[in-house]
């Protein structure tokens, strides 16, 4: 690609030399200025483009290609060269060019990143001499390094792992090797880092919040235990050990911002540490976009394009999908400009991805404890920080107890921690305990000299085994030598049943009993981490910090899949993998289980329905024998209906769903001490939420979710009771706000159901996701709408004169016509909206107004004004001719107050108040949310002039 590049050169104290130049730093041209213009463009970004309600993007684009234009047309002239590979406009950060926001140059037609050929704008730490392009890809997929940081009681919380998931995703048939860092922990990175040969990584992927503060940028990484860790750029250098990749994505606010150009940017800082190239935001970015914008930049690479390709390619697509933040992404190089990364997919020679590894490595000393390797093992962040904190931190506790059902990777996680604890010595100890085993293992650990005088006494069966214990540690305390971390894996062979749950046998009990009392009178860092499928009753377990478990969800669940080879959509029909993940439910071992036994077999579908219908070939995988014998009727009932939810929820709901049963708090405390009941991993009991395992209803037929009509009173209490909890606006989740409104339409005894649902989102108008889950939800009971009598309602609120019960209601037809039509979305519906049915809609409004409300009314008076196009300042016109813009634009709810009680006989009632129907106009984007048209509503312009354009009224 052909560089042209542009600089600016001090002349005196008062002037500057803006050269443009190709390849040749000394043949150039250049326009003498002041600073002071400088200065000024500086000031004027700050007005209009790094400010909360920004102009225009094309109109700042244009001022700043007409500065670099200049009246002889350098820039203009420069464009018209050919480039057929495409055009790279590489601007020198210093003297304040790195704050102007280079990537809206527009020309007056369109965004230069628009162009065919590309045309990418790129931030260039000069040194003087002209940019170079390195262009040696690897034969071989695509290397990268990616760490997302999500610091404990930083908000917004990410999604940390959607990220990941969307690149493994769109990588998909061009698959990269993805080395995940799980822990957010720079000190945990470096580890990794270290076990790679340099040059290994092409990629560098780091993702979370950053912050701005005391003029600096700061990366928001974590503690081992998932505390926030302000890091610096210095810090991100010292992690990766010196070892740049070729292109380092800090996928941060603000990391490629730089102040006034006086302090460089987290980006510049690393290039002048010696990075080739690196990708930041310039200002606070959507979590959304973000991911949006790292997909499609790796699914671009991963195929063999180049770097800046990529950036075009990304730009595009982001602008496509009107992505607000798309001008926001930067690249910032130095005088290497990194162009293919890795060769294209058929390329001869190529390597391939090694095959997921399906080996196992034993951790005791009798080679018989599997547990997934390092490289294979996904997800549990939160679980293992918590353990580690209180591992190390919490002197009250003498170990943690990992529990839940089998399949979990309970062995796993302590392994895990076997590896982030180097500082205490380790013994493992697998199923059932016995005091001279222990004694052995003990025994085992002692080798120095000193310590060999201690085994007399600990073998001394005299004296009982708690104060040989006290002994010991003691004596090993004082000779500084490590602490032991005992591991007691798979316990559940040291219980057995009692009144409903299980409790120590008789045999392991004063053991046990031994190293905890042992442990707390020497106030030693002597640890226990003990892994059981159940949480049994036992006093000692005050001592013990209780991390449960859930199945794999989410992104956690997408990287396990692709690190299992027979899960793989080009491997299996996606009915049948579809199949095989419902009987999982996304417990890691039966999915390993149908991997490597079953899926991969020429009669995976027989085998697979086999499986289906017989669960006892599988179900002691995860579940004893002996347990069904504790699941009696009263615990079958209450799990039963639990299983109404489909996602994790609070134990309030369960409760309300729960609570006509006898001991229904007593019992569901049993489904959760036997592993029945899923548990999230936070610290606080009251923010934790549980779901019922799906695998249940499968090997224990009477567990199911209650017929009609009983099932239509429990969707309407788990509603109601999930309503309360979490319909409000604080509530981002699409996830919730779909279990919302699946309850309220499952309950078919209530007519009036989906007219209910409409009203609970109008109730949290502007939140988006409450938007998304209702559309969603009402799209899957399509069949269901009532289509007769649909303007009855409207008619019957209009003839009244309830004008906000009929704007409502207008938005509510608008709904459900667009879900009977199966129309795409608003922008589809707006365009194809069925003209007898818009007129219908008119008509009433108009008949019932005087001819003073109406689509019609507001159609005319957009057409008069011209065609407002995106982000035109006729809108604005447009908004105070009906009314909703008065000085600033109206909440909804001043509308409606202004148009509340109107007498519209009144031929001056437009005068007074808005214009109505409204809704339909503002829809969940926040047309009149007081942030303005440009913050929140700018593309919703191009649609609702969509419907306003239309002549068909």
């Amino acid at each position: 690609m052909k560089i042209l590049h542009i600089s600016l050169t001090l002349q005196g104290r008062d002037y500057v030399s803006l050269r443009y130049f190709w390849d040749k730093p000394a043949d150039y041209k250049e326009h003498r200025l002041p600073l002071a213009e400088i200065k000024g463009l500086s000031d004027q970004v700050e007005t209009d483009y790094y400010t909360r309600l920004p102009v225009d993007y094309a109109t700042t684009g244009q001022a700043l290609y007409n500065w670099l234009d200049k009246s002889d047309r350098i820039l203009a002239n420069a464009l018209k060269e050919p480039h057929p590979q495409g055009l790279i406009i590489a601007i020198a950060t210093d003297k304040g060019l790195a704050h102007l926001p280079w990537e809206l140059l527009h020309d007056g037609h369109s965004f230069l990143v628009e162009k065919t050929p590309p045309i990418i704008p790129v931030r260039w730490v000069s040194n003087g001499k002209a940019i170079t392009t390195a262009n040696s890809p690897q034969n071989r997929p695509l290397n990268v390094l990616f760490m997302a940081t999500s610091p404990l009681e930083v908000e917004p919380e990410l999604d940390y792992e959607a990220e990941e998931g969307k690149i493994l995703q769109a990588t998909a048939r061009t698959p990269i090797d993805l080395r995940v860092e799980e822990s957010g922990c720079l000190t945990e990175l470096s580890y990794v880092v270290r076990e790679y040969e340099t040059g290994y990584f092409d990629i560098f992927h780091l993702t979370g919040h950053a912050t701005y503060k005391d003029k600096k940028s700061y990366f928001l990484t974590e503690d081992e235990y998932g505390n926030r860790v302000d890091s610096s750029t210095a810090d991100i250098y010292n992690a990766l050990q010196f070892r740049f990749p070729s292109l380092i994505f800090l996928s941060g606010c603000r990391t490629g911002y730089s102040a006034d150009g006086a302090v460089p940017s987290m980006a510049e800082e690393l290039l002048n540490m010696g990075a080739t190239a690196v990708l930041g935001w310039g200002q606070n970015v959507r979590d959304t976009d973000a991911t949006a914008a790292a997909s499609q930049l790796y699914w671009e690479l991963s195929q063999g394009g180049t770097v800046t390709q990529a950036l075009s390619s990304t730009y595009r697509t982001l602008i496509q999908q009107k992505t607000p933040d798309w001008h926001k992404l930067r690249l910032y190089v130095a005088n290497t400009l990194p162009e293919a990364l890795v060769t294209t997919l058929r390329t001869r020679g190529r390597k391939q991805l090694p095959k997921p590894s399906t080996t196992v490595k034993f951790r005791d000393d009798e080679n018989r404890l599997r547990v997934a390797k390092r490289e294979d093992f996904v997800g549990r962040r939160r679980q293992l920080q918590n353990c580690l904190r209180t591992l190390k931190t919490d002197f009250d506790k003498v170990g943690i107890l990992i529990h839940g059902m089998g399949g979990w990777g309970k062995s796993t996680i302590a392994s895990r921690l076997w590896d982030r604890l180097p500082e205490h010595d380790k013994i493992l100890w697998w199923r059932q305990i016995d005091e001279s085993y222990l004694i052995q293992k003990l025994k085992n650990k002692l080798i120095k000299p000193a310590q060999l005088e201690l085994i007399p006494h600990l073998e001394n069966g005299q004296i009982q085994l708690k104060s040989r214990l006290i002994y010991l540690f003691r004596q090993l305390a004082d000779m500084g030598e490590k602490p032991f971390l005992l591991i007691l894996d798979d316990f559940e062979w040291n219980l057995e049943p009692r009144a409903g749950g299980y409790i120590l046998k008789p045999q392991p009990a004063p053991i046990l009993e031994a190293l905890v009392e042992a442990i707390q009178e020497t106030g030693t860092d002597n640890r226990i981490i003990i892994t059981c499928r159940y949480d049994f009753d036992s006093d000692l377990l005050e001592y013990f910090y209780k991390q449960g478990l859930q199945p794999l969800k989410g992104s956690e669940l997408t990287k396990k899949l692709n690190r299992l080879e027979n899960f793989q959509p080009d491997k299996l029909p996606a009915n049948l993998r579809e199949r095989a993940l419902e009987l999982a439910d996304g417990n890691p071992r039966l999915l390993e289980f149908l991997n490597n036994e079953i899926l991969g077999q020429q009669n995976a579908e027989a085998r697979l329905t086999e499986l289906e219908q017989s669960p006892e070939m599988w179900k002691d995988k995860i579940i004893w024998e002996e347990l069904y014998e504790l699941i009696d009727e009263q615990l079958q009932k209450i799990l039963s209906y639990c299983l109404i939810y489909e996602i994790p929820v609070p134990m309030a709901a369960l409760e309300a769903v729960c609570d006509e049963l006898p001991n229904y708090q007593q019992q569901l405390q049993r489904g959760l001490n036997l592993g029945l009941i899923e548990v999230s991993p936070e610290v606080k009991a009251e923010d934790r939420v549980y779901r019922v395992s799906r695998i249940l209803p499968h090997i224990i037929p009477n567990i199911q979710i209650s017929e009609a009509p009983q099932v239509y009173s429990l969707y309407k209490k788990a509603h109601d009771k999930l309503h309360q909890l979490w319909g409000n606006e604080n509530n981002e989740s699409e996830d919730k706000w779909q279990e919302i409104f699946r309850l309220k339409f499952a309950n078919k005894e209530n007519p009036k159901r989906f007219r209910q649902g409409f009203s609970q989102m109008l109730a949290v108008q502007y939140n988006s996701e409450a938007d998304k889950g209702f559309e969603f939800e009402l799209r899957k009971c399509a069949d269901d709408l009532v289509e007769d009598g649909l303007f009855d309602t409207l008619a019957n609120y209009l003839q009244q004169k309830q004008w906000r019960k009929a704007d409502e209601e207008t938005a509510w037809i608008f709904y459900q016509v667009m879900v009977e039509e199966k129309y795409q979305d608003w922008a589809d519906l707006f365009k194809n909206f069925p003209c007898e049915t818009l007129r219908k809609i008119d008509q009433l409004w108009l008949q019932n107004s005087n001819n003073q409300f109406g689509i019609s009314i507001q159609a005319e008076i957009y057409r008069s004004l011209g065609s407002p196009e995106y982000g035109d300042i006729q809108w604005g016109n447009f908004g105070e001719r009906v009314g909703w813009k008065q000085y600033s634009w109206l909440s909804y709810y001043e509308l409606m107050e202004k148009s509340k009680n109107k007498n519209v006989q009144d031929k001056d009632v437009m005068l007074s108040s808005p214009s109505l129907p409204a809704l339909i106009h503002t829809r969940h984007l926040g047309w009149w949310s007081g942030e303005g048209v440009r913050a929140v509503g700018i593309r919703w312009v191009v649609i609702a002039g969509t419907l306003l354009s239309r002549r068909d009224l």
